[in-house]
């Protein structure tokens, strides 16, 4: 049998065509959604017969520096120059503060947003020195809006409060905008004496700096001053006290504001006179002694019991101390609820 050859046919390199056309459009499609995503198409930063001018200095109010801040641009078409103007340079420097940018670092710049520097010209300059502008702190209408906040959170009767000088850091600078700020005291602020509140400041709406505002704010209020020397363990009596006018920022936060609170209690310390007295400096005397006979007292509901006990502890009114039942000699835990009375809970 003879084997006849089948005909040489064009498929193979048709294939071929077909994959490599294929290949070419994949490659073509990646390449457009790359230009779409980074914003760069063929032709958005076409620069032939494009000619930069870099300037010697320039003055800026933002935080990024443009090309068209730093260099005239001719040559090309307006859509070529605007396009090419918008890419951002560099940072700006802190307000109020100056910086250079190099020639190489434009050329840098530009070239990582897809522009063609070996098809453009540079002229002018081969260092622009940046100024930025700075708007300086209205530091009285910030004064104004602390002393509110005081006056508004204080605890204290305005009458009997005098505001220090409010300190506020009259050199800072801030970005040129509309200037807003917010005054934040600490979350336990007392009010007295030394006090620092936050103040948050915002231009165009954006947070751009936080700085203090310190002052001292005194008050004065009637507090228990020793009108004579009081011996250590001393009962106090109403003639050995006084009222005085004092300024609370300059006393212990436990000095005592009442008289009554001072009255019958006795001395844990020497106590010399004009003292103001404070809580630690007085004790409560006991009112059941160890060994005093003592009334029980037992209440449930509407029934009241009441028996007849001695005092095995000595105590102050409302401490809880030992109590045997002179009935049925049981001991039993009362509190004490004044002299000679103790009472039981349920």
């Amino acid at each position: 049998m003879k084997c006849s050859r089948q005909p040489r046919t064009s498929n193979g390199n048709a294939m071929k065509r077909i994959y490599a056309n294929k290949s070419m459009a994949g490659f073509l499609r990646v390449f457009i959604f790359w230009a779409a995503l980074t914003g760069i198409s063929s032709t958005a930063l076409a620069t032939a017969d494009v000619c930069l001018t870099l300037k010697e200095t320039v003055v800026i109010n933002r935080g990024a520096v443009r090309l068209s801040d730093v260099a005239d641009l001719v040559g090309g078409t307006s859509d070529q120059r605007r396009r090419l103007g918008s890419v951002t340079i560099a940072t700006a420097p802190p307000p109020g503060q100056t910086r250079f940018v190099g020639i190489d670092y434009i050329r840098i710049r530009l070239k990582q947003a897809g522009a063609r520097t070996d098809r453009m010209r540079f002229e002018g300059t081969r260092n622009v020195r940046i100024t930025r502008n700075a708007a300086v702190l209205p530091v009285e209408r910030i004064r104004r809006a602390v002393e509110k906040t005081i006056q508004y959170h204080m605890p204290w009767p305005p009458e009997d409060v005098t505001l220090g000088q409010i300190l506020i850091d009259d050199s800072i600078r801030l970005p040129v905008g509309a200037l807003t700020y917010r005054v934040i005291p600490a979350p336990k602020e007392d009010y007295l004496g030394r006090t620092v509140l936050a103040v948050h400041l915002f231009v165009d709406g954006e947070p751009v700096k936080k700085i203090s505002a310190r002052t001292t704010i005194s008050v004065m209020a009637d507090v228990v001053v020793a009108s004579r020397p009081l011996a250590k363990r001393r009962r106090i009596e109403r003639s050995d006290l006084t009222i005085e006018r004092r300024d609370l920022s300059t006393l212990p936060s436990d000095c005592l504001k009442r008289i009554e609170d001072a009255i019958g209690n006795r001395t844990s310390r020497m106590i010399y006179p004009r003292s103001v007295l404070q809580a630690g400096m007085i004790t409560t005397p006991p009112v059941v002694q160890r060994g005093d006979i003592v009334r029980i007292t037992v209440s449930a509901g509407p029934m009241v019991i009441t028996a007849a006990g001695k005092a095995k502890q000595q105590g102050c009114k409302g401490e809880t101390i030992r109590v045997v039942n002179t009935d049925s000699n049981r001991i039993i835990m009362a509190r004490i609820s004044g002299p000679g009375a103790v009472e039981v809970d349920f």
